[in-house]
């Protein structure tokens, strides 16, 4: 096993990276959906901040899904705002907000948004902010919860799980990223969440992966994307399943099947662990073909490779 933390970004780029995400670094080229557009300047320079919107009480999916998508928006215009500090954003452009509700709980449901914006800024020229699978939780008590990380950690086995077959595989390892779980934590790293992976389809469960993700009271930044990379290529169904310790809630582990068939589709990279502020785990995956919905590729197979 191999642990690494990489800076990634919720940031502003120059214009020349406008449409990058950051993280999608592959060892062979990955066909992806068209890059989202932001579309052309308006004629009046911005300079003053939005609120961000209250979000619902008793929502129900879409509602919480608008109530993101209208977050997104509002953080991608306001970035380019504070970027500009003292003067006004000039020919701001603002993109069209997406988000996806990723998994239902019982205290609320796990999305992801995102929105991109551009604006001129005097000698620095042309910023872009480009916000991608923001992680949010909508309460259905009216709460609302979001983690603008600002780095990934990255773990990764020695070597993806693979057939001997190489028929078996939907990828040959040694071209090819192997699939990859991602971990978003809402309790402040706060308890220890024990990962699983187990194999379903060759008759008994057969171990592939596991490892512990532990508490910490003084972690840099709890908000940090926490990925697992690199886990696996044979084709198939898996068996993921999560554990938190020490968690008040009665509820405090669940389980989810992984079908790997297809290393262009959601479910290669975008199998996400949501852990609440009470422990409570969930487990989902965003249905889009929206990349900028969909975690990953990360940068982390690549890099622990590398080295």
């Amino acid at each position: 096993m191999r642990r690494r933390r990489l800076l990634a970004a919720l940031a502003l780029f120059p214009a020349s990276l406008a449409g990058c995400n950051g993280r999608g670094a592959t060892l062979t080229p990955r066909p992806t959906e068209s890059e989202p557009t932001v579309p052309g300047p308006t004629a009046t320079p911005i300079s003053a901040t939005q609120q961000p919107p209250e979000p619902p009480v008793s929502p129900t999916a879409a509602a919480a899904r608008a109530f993101v998508r209208e977050y997104e928006r509002i953080a991608a215009r306001n970035a380019i705002v504070e970027y500009a500090g003292d003067t006004p954003a000039r020919n701001p452009r603002l993109g069209e907000p997406s988000a996806v509700v990723v998994a239902a709980a019982d205290a609320g449901f796990y999305l992801f948004g995102a929105c991109r914006a551009a604006g001129e800024h005097g000698e620095r020229g042309e910023y872009t902010i480009n916000r991608h699978e923001v992680p949010h939780f909508v309460g259905r008590d009216g709460t609302h919860e979001v983690l603008p990380w600002t780095a990934v950690v990255c773990e990764s086995a020695d070597r993806p799980f693979a057939a001997e077959d190489p028929a078996a595989n939907v990828v040959d390892p040694a071209q090819y990223y192997g699939a990859e779980l991602h971990l978003f934590r809402f309790d402040g790293a706060s308890h220890d969440v024990r990962l699983l992976v187990d194999y379903l389809d060759d008759g008994a469960p057969k171990p592939v992966y596991s490892t512990t993700v532990e508490a910490s009271a003084d972690a840099s930044d709890p908000a940090d994307e926490y990925v697992l990379a690199d886990l696996a290529v044979r084709r198939g169904t898996y068996r993921v399943t999560a554990e938190i310790a020490d968690a008040a809630a009665a509820d405090s582990d669940v389980t989810a099947t992984w079908t790997l068939s297809d290393p262009d589709a959601p479910a290669w990279t975008g199998l996400s662990v949501f852990v609440g502020n009470d422990g409570r785990p969930a487990i989902g995956r965003p249905d889009v073909a929206d990349d900028a919905l969909v975690p990953g590729p990360s940068l982390c197979a690549t890099q622990l490779r590398d080295e």
